[in-house]
């Protein structure tokens, strides 16, 4: 575990000799520039406005080699059972990879999705799903939404029922397509949505037997739900939600945006799988990134940790980031079951720029906390045309100006401006960030950013020695309440249950 490493001391007494060395100070080191900025292919990774010098980070590379986190990495591609828990490997990135495009399975997919596309039947596609059902392909297909052609794509996911009534107040039942995702196909809140979604395809004038499909590791079960065999789509049980929409969960996106593009998406995330294993862990940079995500929650104290894409259509990456780190690294005891002794994942959080600067940016510059950032932009728009008449490159400086406001934010939270003569407006700098930046928000390039995310929280896991592959937090909540509601119909009231609990189902039944 991470305090019983030889190098945790050693961690520590960096992070107090840097305590008293200003950011402002590490970062207009010239050498910074070639030696914290790491590429893969046309995506620059620059880590200088992190709180961290090179001994520092020699330190956190001993660390690496001393958790194994190359032997860890290369044991997870071989298919060893890492998810210790639930005695399975680790599959996902299989799923992107060129090989597994050959099998049936994939080539069932997409011969649904161009048959469909090329039908032209449907006006609308219905994703009913949550968790990673939901959050995977709806953030991809907001962010590939210039490469969608054909029917548009709704997503809906809570079990709140005015979430499934808007989507279907705009579609037509008879020209509808919805997609039942889940991955054991019981999903409570995701059955009950595809439920409602069946009876007013069937009311509406549509056919639910043929205007159905389903997205599941449970094929028996869906089929056994009413789901046409052939429009069910399946993938291992082995790939966790939060990691799932390299498999069939991305059926809407490829619905959406084509086979084609598809493939390219996942390109883009096996060209990652590639750097990831083969880059050495010093130019590594999931490697990196997890290391600096270490540093900054365990030797530097910092619980939060903010992902700001500047380019609207990745404004859902943060939610789907978050589910990703904090379902899979917020745990308190290792792998084997040992309590750990220090903090795991930090809170995700982060909302696309330039609005967060007109918001939340006021604390982030002079609050108290301080609170490490991946700053996210493309560093050429894409998709940008309204008609032959007006000039694609009219578009080009406005986003000149937005990538220089991501630039901004980052020198401004490192840098800051002392001003004692007026302290509220003092800006006390240090404020750690990573900039990532690329060509343009192509699939490729799009596939490729999310895998390394995924890396980073897997890389991460492995240090905090943690199963960054099950998520048993999820299950006590969702059984109370499935028990709350038989009780609810019942009229009764649970062993257990709190006064003020018991007093607000008494208070609800009444009203049922």
């Amino acid at each position: 575990m991470l305090t019983r490493t030889t190098s945790y001391e050693l961690l520590r007494e960096h992070a107090t000799r840097l305590g008293a060395v200003k950011l402002a100070d590490l970062i207009h080191d010239p050498a910074r520039a070639q030696d914290m900025v790491f590429a893969s292919d046309d995506m620059e990774v620059d880590i200088a406005r992190q709180h961290i010098d090179g001994a520092a980070l020699d330190a956190l590379l001993v660390l690496a080699a001393e958790a194994k986190i190359a032997d860890k990495r290369d044991a997870m591609f071989a298919g060893a059972a890492i998810n210790k828990s639930e005695n399975r490997p680790v599959v996902h990135a299989d799923l992107r990879s060129p090989a597994t495009r050959t099998s049936a399975r994939y080539q069932k997919m997409v011969d649904f999705a161009e048959a469909t596309r090329s039908a032209g039947a449907y006006d609308d596609i219905i994703n009913i799903g949550i968790g990673g059902s939901d959050l995977g392909p709806a953030m991809v297909a907001m962010a590939l939404a210039p490469f969608a052609s054909g029917a548009r794509v709704h997503y809906v996911s809570n079990v709140d029922p005015s979430h499934l009534h808007d989507v279907l107040a705009r579609c037509k039942a008879s020209h509808s397509l919805v997609i039942v995702t889940s991955k054991t196909f019981t999903t409570a809140e995701t059955m009950r949505n595809a439920g409602l979604a069946q009876s007013w395809l069937d009311m509406g004038g549509g056919d639910s037997k043929s205007q159905m499909a389903a997205v599941t590791a449970a094929a028996d079960k869906a089929a056994d739900w009413g789901i046409d065999s052939a429009q069910i789509f399946d993938f291992e049980a082995g790939v966790g939600g939060r990691y799932s929409l390299w498999s069939a969960v991305g059926l809407p996106v490829m619905l959406a945006i084509g086979a084609d593009q598809f493939a390219l998406f996942l390109d883009g995330g096996s060209s990652m799988d590639a750097h990831f294993k083969t880059a050495p862990l010093a130019k590594n940079i999931p490697v990196l990134l997890g290391l600096l995500r270490i540093w900054n929650r365990n030797f530097l104290g910092y619980p939060t940790h903010g992902i700001m894409p500047y380019d609207q259509r990745l404004a859902r990456v943060p939610a789907w980031a978050q589910q990703l780190e904090m379902e899979s690294n917020g745990k308190s005891v290792s792998r084997d079951g040992e309590m750990l002794g220090y903090a795991t994942a930090p809170v995700i959080w982060g909302e696309a720029g330039t609005g967060c600067q007109h918001s939340f940016f006021q604390a982030l510059h002079q609050g108290h906390d301080i609170v490490p950032l991946d700053i996210l932009f493309p560093r050429q728009p894409v998709g940008l045309h309204l008609a032959d008449s007006w000039p694609d490159d009219i578009w080009q400086d406005s986003h000149q100006v937005l990538v220089v406001n991501a630039l901004a934010q980052a020198e401004a939270l490192a840098l800051g401006r002392e001003n004692a003569e007026l302290p509220h407006k003092n800006f006390g700098g240090g404020r750690p960030s990573t900039v990532m930046s690329w060509d343009q928000t192509t699939p490729f390039a799009l596939g490729r950013l999310l895998a390394l995310y995924e890396h980073v929280t897997i890389v991460s896991g492995f240090l905090w020695d943690v199963n960054s592959f099950d998520q048993w937090g999820v299950e006590l909540g969702k059984e109370m309440a499935t028990s709350f509601e038989a009780h609810l119909k019942a009229g009764t009231i649970p062993a257990g249950m709190s006064p003020t609990a018991a007093d607000f189902l008494a208070r609800l039944a009444t009203k049922a």
